[in-house]
This record gives structure tokens, C-alpha cells and sequence, in this order.
């Protein structure tokens, strides 16, 4: 996949696949014709923008190996320009910028915590406990 290395993992193709469940439901969520209202402060669906980039982010940074992370980041960014983007095309969404900002920024943070041991997660996760006998 676009020259991607992927981890070693035993799972793999089920792992991807929940991952791509994530990408349909962000891009469902983001262009559904019934907004989630988010209560709390004025600015809370920034904060839904963050975790949802930060998850993604997150997610397939466990996937891949660190090389590609930077890829996945520019993926990911583009991914929030182009949702908001069709949302600016609907006549029931609104294209802002604040979003991509909110977006970008939760896919950054993962970014950086990726650099992290947290990206072996996945590969500790099924030697400890998926491959006990």
C-alpha cells in the first residue's frame, strides 16, 4: 500500500480493517446530513474534531512502521482538508477552518507520541496475550 512497511503483526488484516471502519465513520460523522451535537462549551466540537484525528492517527501508527508515520500524518491532514472540503460543497454543513485546524492538530499529537514506545502497542498486545497457548 503506497509503500507502506507494515508491523509484523499476526493480525494484520484485522487490525487494518477496524482501522478503516474508523476512516468510514469519521467520513460518515463528518458528511451525514444529521449533525452529533456535542454540549458543553462554545468551541466542544473542536475537541470531537481532535479526538477523532488523534485516534486515526493513533491507530495506524500502530500499523505501520515509525519510517511511514510522517507519511500517515500527511494522509491524515490531507484526509481533514478534503472532509471539510465536501462539507463546504453540502447545503447542510460548513467548511472551517478551525476544524482542519482541530483535526491536524490530533493527528500531530499522535504523530509525536507515536515516536514513543506506545507505537509497540500492538505487537506487545498480541505476543502477550493473542498468542497464548
Amino acid at each position: 500500500m503506497l509503500g507502506f512497511s507494515r508491523r509484523h503483526l499476526n493480525y494484520f488484516p484485522l487490525w487494518w480493517l477496524c482501522g478503516m471502519v474508523l476512516i468510514v465513520l469519521v467520513f460518515y460523522l463528518s458528511l451525514a446530513l444529521v449533525a452529533i451535537g456535542v454540549d458543553g462549551f462554545e468551541y466542544s466540537d473542536k475537541v470531537g474534531h481532535f479526538f477523532a484525528y488523534f485516534i486515526l492517527m493513533s491507530w495506524f501508527s500502530l500499523l505501520y512502521q515509525r519510517s511511514r508515520h510522517f507519511l500517515l500524518l500527511i494522509l491524515f491532514v490531507a484526509m481533514g482538508v478534503l472532509i471539510e472540503w465536501l462539507q463546504g460543497q453540502t447545503t447542510y454543513r460548513l467548511f472551517e477552518y478551525a476544524d482542519i485546524a482541530a483535526n491536524s492538530l490530533g493527528a500531530v499529537c499522535a504523530w509525536l507520541i507515536a515516536k514513543t514506545a506506545c507505537s509497540n502497542l500492538l505487537v506487545g498486545l498480541e505476543k502477550k496475550i493473542l498468542n497464548r497457548t
